[in-house]
């Protein structure tokens, strides 16, 4: 592989693989700033460095602090306020609110596998003087909440290394770590963090930088126009964000300044449901003529006891059927309960069904550890009678991708049950972490091509009382925003479609989690959504505890456009391991010659120690 660097000034350099690395040094000493890639080391050695003495980081995140060795008398400088993301992070992967009903995101993903030792820590304005130039520290939180800036006075100019703020004129490396909540928790908060990143950009701009290093990104020697043209593109993407969000019904406040912009779809009335429904929580049923109660979703052990009460109040006889919308735990914690108390058929998209009989295999927003046995799963379309209605089922990507919708048909109606994925102000895609994708026949796309063909004259959302429905125009509206959307977002990063910056989970591991035993081999398979309209080549290595004494040598496929595909491994566990515990297996992706560091990870569960210590993996 071919070095790559640029020298900023006599004493400054940059190094550029995945990441940007800052050399500043000092005769054959240097200080490092996020340092990263498989060539470092090569360059460094045709700079003339022999001896790295200090090294800074300027976010927390796995994929710009892993993969660098670090020897043990060099001093290692983070961000005070993220300090023990860097010194103990164990506390991380072995607390449970990190791993189920995730509606924080703060931190977010890419921790550290094990913790580094850490002997400095930075705040507003700490100074550090290297050789001839004097470092100043800038406390900019977007990407993080404790990311920082280190400015740099070397050779008459300034340098800001402004860590994942910015990536280029007008660009950001990715959206879904701006995820946070304001008035509510982070997983209503999509671009929540925007207006942190406005202040600190505009920060960086006020120490009138000569030029800003991002840690992903290109060099930008105008500051100012860089980001100016990102702040203006950011506006624009949240205005049409909020045009049509669902959340507009559940928050109103959050949204007062966006009142009567252009483009924005007004907020419909809601209308009455039919006298034969019920609604509990996030749970409605359906009674039939004959007494049956055809039940969806079941969040709260308090659904069970409605439903023995319309059983004592003679209002239904029985549950016959069950059918589960999507994983979210508001709509699935109560169900082995449910299933425990009414032993009816459960039914659900084929989709869903990965998730919630196997829960441990995915890390997903809300995600709930309750495990659902599905006894029918349903294709795109497939139909069934359940008494005088009938039943059709259909995948459903909206509010997440792992959904599905039920158009129920009978007695003069024609009722949609969207899960949560509409309300009367429009689509409920407020979390970038359930993967709401763009683009035509996926997401909210096809979710409202199918209302717009099915014509249903009631859709019904979990979580709200009234029934609503849209108009054709509102409809198109929508349409035609998802399709400025996926145009807009997509100039905002540096990918050639918006679902690179925007899904999380285009690169994923499953089992995201998995029990292994010593002596035997677990099977671990990396999944790629290729969001391009050409084929694109993944290469994925899994990284092993060094303690383990073996590699996985990478492995490689090539992915259809607009398709998923994996790349399978097979790792034999050790018989004996130093600590049992859990154990994060970083995965290094490549994708389409780009290199994206330690992106994702997997985590390894020893049989009988599921709350034990982390084994370090000493591969970060």
């Amino acid at each position: 592989m071919e070095t790559q660097f640029s020298h900023l000034s006599q004493h400054l350099c940059v190094h550029h693989e995945h990441v940007n690395t800052g050399i500043l040094y000092d005769g054959d000493r240097a200080l490092l700033i996020d340092p990263n890639g498989a060539t470092l080391h090569t360059t460094l050695a045709e700079l003339g460095i022999t001896s790295v003495a200090q090294i800074l980081f300027t976010h927390h995140h796995r994929d710009n602090t892993a993969g660098f060795p670090i020897a043990d008398n060099v001093r290692v400088g983070v961000p005070e306020k993220e300090v023990s993301w860097f010194a103990e992070v164990e506390t991380f992967w072995n607390n449970s609110q990190y791993r189920w009903h995730l509606y924080n995101y703060h931190p977010h993903n890419l921790m550290l596998a094990s913790a580094m030792s850490v002997t400095d820590t930075y705040t507003e304005g700490t100074q550090i003087a290297w050789g001839s130039a004097l470092l100043t520290v800038l406390e900019t939180p977007g990407h993080t909440d404790g990311s920082v800036t280190y400015l740099i006075d070397v050779d008459n100019k300034r340098f800001a290394f402004s860590g994942d703020l910015i990536y280029d004129e007008g660009k950001l490396w990715e959206l879904y770590s701006l995820q946070k909540g304001q008035q509510t928790s982070d997983y209503h908060g999509f671009l929540g963090a925007r207006d942190e990143l406005k202040e600190s950009l505009e920060k960086v701009c006020q120490a009138s930088p000569t030029a800003l290093i991002p840690t992903h990104g290109v060099i930008m020697d105008n500051p100012d126009r860089a980001i100016d043209a990102l702040l203006e593109r950011l506006a624009y993407c949240y205005d049409k964000y909020v045009s049509i969000s669902a959340l507009r019904h559940y928050f109103p406040q959050i949204f007062t300044e966006f009142e009567g912009n252009p483009g924005h779809m007004p907020i419909r009335e809601g209308k009455s449901p039919p006298e034969f429904l019920r609604h509990f929580g996030t749970t409605w049923i359906i009674i039939s003529e004959n007494g049956e109660a055809f039940v969806m979703d079941c969040g709260s052990p308090n659904v069970l006891k409605q439903i023995q009460q319309l059983q004592t109040d003679g209002e239904i006889s029985e549950v016959t059927q069950f059918w589960v919308t999507h994983y979210h735990d508001d709509h699935v914690n109560a169900i082995p309960e449910f299933q425990e108390t009414f032993p009816c058929e459960t039914i659900t998209d084929t989709v869903v069904a990965q998730v919630i009989t196997n829960p441990i295999g995915f890390r997903l927003p809300c995600i709930s550890p309750a495990v659902t046995r599905v006894d029918r799963i349903t294709q795109d379309g497939d139909s069934w009678q359940w008494n005088e209605f009938t039943m059709t089922a259909y995948h459903f990507p909206g509010q997440t991708y792992y959904h599905g919708g039920l158009l129920v048909e009978g007695r003069g109606t024609r009722m949609f049950f969207a899960g949560d994925s509409f309300t009367m102000a429009g689509i409920d895609d407020y979390c970038s972490g359930n993967r709401n994708l763009l683009g035509a026949d996926v997401g909210y796309e096809k979710c409202l091509r199918l209302i717009q063909e099915l014509k249903p004259t009631h859709i019904f959302n979990c979580h709200v009382d009234p029934a609503f429905d849209f108009t054709d125009a509102e409809i198109a509206c929508m349409l035609d925003t998802l399709a400025e959307r996926e145009r807009c977002y997509t100039k905002l990063f540096p990918w050639d479609h918006a679902n690179y910056g925007m899904d999380e989970h285009w690169v994923r591991c499953y089992p995201y989690e998995q029990e292994i035993a010593p002596g035997t081999t677990a099977r671990l398979r990396v999944e790629i959504t290729n969001h391009s309209d050409e084929p694109r080549t993944a290469t994925a290595q899994p990284i092993l505890p060094a303690s383990w004494g073996m590699e996985i040598a990478p492995a490689e496929t090539t992915i259809p456009p607009r398709a998923d595909g994996h790349i399978g491994f097979s790792i034999p566990i050790p018989q004996h391991c130093e600590t049992l515990g859990r154990v994060v297996i970083p995965v290094n992706i490549t994708y389409n010659a780009r290199p994206l560091g330690q992106f994702r990870e997997a985590i390894f569960v020893f049989n009988g120690s599921r709350h034990t210590p982390l084994c370090r993996n000493n591969g970060s």
